[in-house]
């Protein structure tokens, strides 16, 4: 399947497309990234000329190549010219794939230690820019190895209330705001002897997934970088984390409340009223913004082992009085009328796919 989507590509794009999916030299953390951006430009061409539109692959506009321009003729017998412009937004990997792949390589290092008597439990805070020095790592907790006490230890971590971790010998290796501290946890004296692996456990410090502010950002960038393109189309491949696209778009959500205070308890004096903040990717305070995007469509489960399960929504921009794709109809929709969000339900996208096939779980 793959192989016959790149051959209806253009001749350079498709040894970008084959570069791009291609492996990476082995444990390299672009890999996945890399793969996921390349199928999706991939599958919103197979999408696009689905549609029936007439589809130029990174046309050439003010000096700039978005990724698709596609001409349609609409029902009416009009004709309808807009840009595509792809991005990925994946909360959990996203811009954090090379933070993550280097906190895995210091792991993975850690991990190399022999010890037949202890493991570690594993603390990280803050962001991992770059790796430090394999032979620094090692010697830091090599060292907190021998000078720990079995017998002692032992009995320290069996203390009152079951594993005790607080008193037990650690060491912290510090680079720039992130910080690894290991902890020395003795292994029961039935597995002693065992040296396969000393990171036992690992737990970071308390974060915050922002997928408002992450999602509205890509937006925002692909939006000022195509300020002078008309009627832009802004395509994102999301993670199922991200489904609160309408409060991207359209403002926050928030909820007024009226209480009284009546110890032991509070006293609600009227419903929630609910509202929206005016910070959205379509207005903020001043007024309407962005106007040179018609939508935003998101994908998801852009995949090619789950293309029979993709969804999309397509948002139109609620302030301009435009004629549209014939396709953003057609699929799920979103309608917007007296400050609230509807959702249609519509085809799912893999029925443009003029051929694709599913390839269903190698597991059995």
């Amino acid at each position: 399947m793959l192989e016959r989507w790149v051959e209806r590509l253009p001749g350079k794009q498709k040894k970008d497309a084959v570069a791009n999916m291609r492996h990476r030299p082995p444990g390299s953390p672009r890999n996945e990234v890399q793969f996921n951006g390349a199928f999706f430009e991939l599958f919103l061409h197979e999408f696009l000329v689905g549609t029936t539109g007439e589809v130029v692959v990174e046309p050439i506009i003010d000096g700039l190549t978005p990724d698709f321009q596609v001409t349609e003729e609409l029902a009416d017998g009009s004709q309808i010219t807009y840009v595509v412009e792809a991005t990925d937004i994946d909360l959990e990997l996203g811009t954090d794939l090379e933070r993550a792949w280097n906190e895995l390589t210091v792991l993975d290092t850690i991990d190399e230690i022999s010890s037949p008597d202890f493991r570690l439990h594993i603390r990280m805070d803050g962001k991992l820019e770059s790796v430090p020095r394999k032979a620094h790592l090692k010697a830091k907790f090599e060292n907190l190895l021998k000078e720990a006490r079995y017998e002692e230890d032992l009995l320290i971590s069996q203390g009152q209330g079951g594993l005790n971790l607080e008193h037990l010998p650690s060491a912290s290796v510090s680079r720039g705001s992130w910080t690894l501290t290991g902890r020395v946890m003795p292994v029961s004296p039935d597995h002693r002897g065992d040296t396969k692996g000393i990171v036992g456990i690992v737990s970071r410090g308390p974060g915050w997934l922002d997928d408002i502010g992450k999602t509205k950002g890509r937006l925002s960038d692909k939006a000022k970088r195509y300020k002078n393109v008309r009627n832009l189309i802004i395509a994102l491949r999301c993670d199922v984390s991200n489904n609160r696209l309408d409060e991207v778009l359209f403002g926050s959500e928030q909820f007024a409340f009226v209480v009284q205070n009546d110890p032991p308890g509070m006293t609600f004096l009227a419903e929630p009223r609910y509202s929206q903040k005016l910070n959205g990717f379509w207005f903020n305070s001043c007024g309407p913004i962005n106007r040179h995007v018609i939508g935003v469509v998101a994908f998801y489960e852009v995949h090619p082992g789950t293309l029979d399960r993709s969804r999309a929504v397509f948002y139109s921009n609620p302030y301009l009085d435009k004629p549209m794709p014939e396709w953003t109809k057609l699929i799920t929709h979103a309608e917007y009328s007296d400050g609230k969000v509807r959702i249609v339900d519509g085809v799912a996208p893999h029925k443009f796919l003029r051929d694709y096939e599913v390839i269903g779980n190698p597991f059995g």
